[in-house]
């Protein structure tokens, strides 16, 4: 398209929207100019349509204008009745839901003497969706239950399907979610057979949000995906970017971090371009925390701060002390405590601004825990109690938690076991609601079950009726009454078997699969202990029965040897038994490591340490082979490189790579230990100048499924054991391993370790 073309067509645009304009301003024109003289009915209808007028124009007066309405129509019940409603869903238009609640409430009551009981059900359902703004979950139920109740009497089934909505999404915000999904459920199967896309799609929307929250994370996608696809096809900008924001949160959580941020920024340029402000800075943050997540911590305050932008731009209270939070967890991440610190005291300003009980929990928390754990400062006991004080107050159940447990661990640390004690109780309270949430996840499987039966019992029910019809035609002139009698009979027995065999079908399927399911995972269970065993046995059979061996054998050639009274020979008998020694107990040594890291055995203190002098100790325990070799070590590295490990499993993997350099150097050969200093990580790197391997044996190195070994340029032998250790011990402290190699130009060893605590708390763990 070329930029005339664009700029005719943006004209054209501008140009139907000022004569939009004109004609709407004419029309308000004419309209007040009329209005002075107009009385009774007449000044009624105009001042309704100068409210229309106004509505986008300026609310204020458009409300001026109905209230007039409601004066003058005082003196008719169902007009004075419908104003009151108008004037009410106005107030709601403007965030005042005190004054649209009383409004609504006055047209109900007006109502309730009429015989027009729709309209009776209409003021139930926007009192209810009042209600439930203000977080008054039980009073919105009761009014959306009597709507409900007259709605299926003699409303629309479009209204029936609404009303069940809004009750679901009640259950859903108390985090009841087996009664939300019962009444999503119930509503979408009314949409699905009413066949209206954009009423199908929010049904399947709010059924992603029940899934979110339980975290069965595919099956929210599945509904979200399906929403998206019906947005689309509608075209609706607006929900399709709302359905975007949802699926990015969703790959977001399966830690698919690449996808969420496709939805994210596709979901960005929609709202950017629709000129929403508040849901461009709602993804501006999500996509701040993908950054976090993914360690680009420079990006991620990029897009905080955009987004903070906005909402102050905009006046949200709330949502800038939530985006204050955030940054002061990203400094937390920087180990910048004192500017964390700084961020989250300005979120719990805002938050005590607002009353936001559960934000000031949040953040008092926050601030508690750093004082706490960075600080050692008493100060943190009044930032806890606070953050408790508020948790229970919010009634917010995953703070009740947290809150108990800092403050139960502050208590232990000050010795004060009594009150820790109390607060360990109220600790354990909470895991009391795992089991109710237990229950819950229950009952929704339940549901889904009664949902996929109803589905057949739909299908009967139509079959049934086909051939009902069917046989009353064939029959009807063929004892009409005695034969309808049977057929029914007949009939209802079949419904009833068929019901029954579908029950008993459904729940035999669920325990089928559960019972397949349970047979995968012990045959992945016993394939991976079996190939433990094999491994074990393996190493047991060769690696430790030749070292044996080879011990017997110059054992009794030493003895043999006094005979001869030749020294030197004896001398060098001895050292091989000494190497054979040395050997098998760094053999056994390895083999229980591993096999206690493997059994779950093995506990991991991770602390700060310098690399420099951990690789010194493990240089003066070799150095026999060190100085018999005459090997000269090149250190690449800062001496005062610092990184946060468990100490003792990192030395053991710098003995097994340092030893396994040692033994495939050749003699007066060279051995180059680097340190790299990367933004997050150190990346140590161990070279030496031997016999390398060739490609197919770096591949079988780290394997459980091999069993590679070789022997050193002095017949040493090496591989197998230590080298699972060092994956192991490296992996579950955060880090990464891996080798390059040549044949006949020597190997590279690679390990990468976290610089911080929080760092490491940010990389995917491989699992025991």
């Amino acid at each position: 398209m070329s930029a005339l073309h664009r700029l005719t067509i943006l004209f054209l645009v501008l140009l139907s929207f000022v004569f939009v304009n004109l004609h709407a301003q004419n029309q308000i024109q004419k309209a007040e100019e009329l209005l002075p003289k107009a009385e009774g009915e007449q000044r009624i209808v105009l001042l309704r349509e100068l409210s229309k007028l106004y509505l986008d124009v300026n609310i204020d007066k458009s409300i001026d204008y109905l209230k007039e309405v409601v004066v003058l129509s005082s003196d008719v019940p169902a007009n004075h009745a419908t104003a009151l409603y108008d004037l009410g869903n106005l107030y709601r238009r403007v965030n005042n839901f005190r004054r649209a609640l009383d409004c609504h409430l006055q047209a109900l009551e007006i109502r309730k003497n009429t015989s027009d009981e729709l309209a009776v059900s209409a003021s139930y359902n926007n009192i209810g969706e009042i209600h439930k703004i203000l977080n008054k979950h039980k009073e919105a139920l009761e009014y959306f239950n009597q709507s409900l109740k007259i709605r299926q009497k003699e409303g629309s089934e479009k209204e029936v399907a609404y009303t069940l909505n809004n009750i679901g999404s009640v259950y859903w915000l108390d985090k009841d979610y087996a009664n939300a999904l019962e009444y999503y459920l119930k509503s979408l199967e009314i949409r699905s057979k009413l066949g209206d896309k954009s009423d199908i799609s929010s049904s399947l929307n709010n059924l992603g949000n029940v899934y979110k929250n339980l975290n069965k994370y595919n099956k929210a996608l599945d509904y979200y995906k399906k929403a998206l696809t019906l947005r689309e096809e509608l075209g609706d900008k607006s929900l399709i970017a709302y359905t975007l924001n949802d699926i990015g949160g969703i790959y977001w959580r399966l830690n698919n971090f690449n996808e969420s941020l496709n939805f994210y920024n596709r979901a960005l340029k929609i709202r950017r371009d629709l000129g929403n402000k508040r849901y461009t800075a709602a993804t501006l943050k999500n996509i701040g925390t993908v950054y976090k997540d993914l360690n680009e911590l420079d990006f991620s305050l990029k897009h905080y701060n955009e987004s903070l932008k906005i909402y102050n731009e905009i006046g949200d209270l709330k949502e800038q002390a939530n985006v204050y939070s955030l940054i002061g967890n990203l400094y937390s991440s920087y180990n910048n405590f004192d500017k964390s610190q700084e961020y989250h005291k300005i979120a719990l300003n805002l938050h005590e601004k607002l009353g936001n009980a559960k934000g000031i929990a949040y953040s008092s928390n926050s601030i508690g825990e750093i004082l706490m754990d960075y600080y050692k400062s008493d100060d943190a006991l009044q930032y806890l109690e606070s953050a408790y004080e508020n948790a229970n107050y919010s009634k917010d159940r995953n703070l009740q938690k947290t809150t108990s447990e800092n403050l139960f661990e502050y208590y232990s640390n000050k010795g004060n076991y009594k009150k820790a004690l109390e607060y360990y109780r109220n600790y354990s309270n909470t895991q009391y609601d795992s089991i109710v949430d237990q229950y819950d996840k229950n009952r929704i499987s339940e549901f889904e079950a009664k949902y996929e039966i109803s589905k057949n019992k739909e299908e009967i029910k139509g079959l049934k009726e086909y051939n009902r019809m069917q046989a009353i035609l064939i029959y009807l002139f063929i004892v009409l009454i005695i034969f309808a009698g049977i057929i029914g009979y007949i009939t209802n027995k079949n419904i009833k078997l068929r019901k029954e065999t579908t029950a008993t079908l459904t729940e035999k399927n669920q325990e089928l699969e559960e019972i397949n399911s349970r047979l995968k995972e012990s045959d992945i269970i016993l394939r991976d202990l079996n190939l433990t065993k094999d491994k074990i046995f393996n190493i047991i059979s060769t690696d430790l029965r030749d070292p044996f061996i080879d011990l017997k054998n110059i054992s009794t050639k030493l003895i043999e040897s006094f005979n001869e009274n030749d020294i030197e020979y004896q001398k060098s008998l001895a050292i091989g038994i000494r190497d054979l020694s040395d050997h098998t107990n760094d053999l056994v040594e390895n083999i229980l490591l591993w096999s206690a890291s493997q059994a779950g055995k093995a506990t991991f203190s991770p602390k700060y340490f310098n690399i420099r002098e951990s690789i010194n100790g493990v240089l003066q325990k070799l150095s026999g082979p060190i100085i018999e070799k005459n090997l000269k070590f090149i250190f690449n590295m800062d001496n005062t490189s610092m990184v946060y490990a468990d100490s003792a499993a990192m030395s053991e993997v710098f003995k097994n790579l340092i030893s396994n350099a040692i033994k495939f150097s050749y003699s007066e050969g060279k051995i180059t230990l680097s340190a790299r200093e990367k933004k997050y990580l150190v990346e140590l790197e161990i070279s030496d100048e031997g016999v390398g391997m060739s490609k197919s044996n770096l591949n079988k190195i780290f394997r459980l499924d091999n069993n590679y070994l070789a022997l050193g340029t002095a017949q040493e032998k090496g591989a197998g054991i230590g080298l699972l250790l060092c994956k192991e011990y490296v992996e579950k402290n955060g880090g990464k391993i891996w080798a390059e190699s040549e044949e006949g130009k020597g190997s590279s060893f690679y390990i990468t370790i976290p610089k911080s605590e929080k760092i490491m708390e940010s990389i995917p763990k491989t699992k025991a």
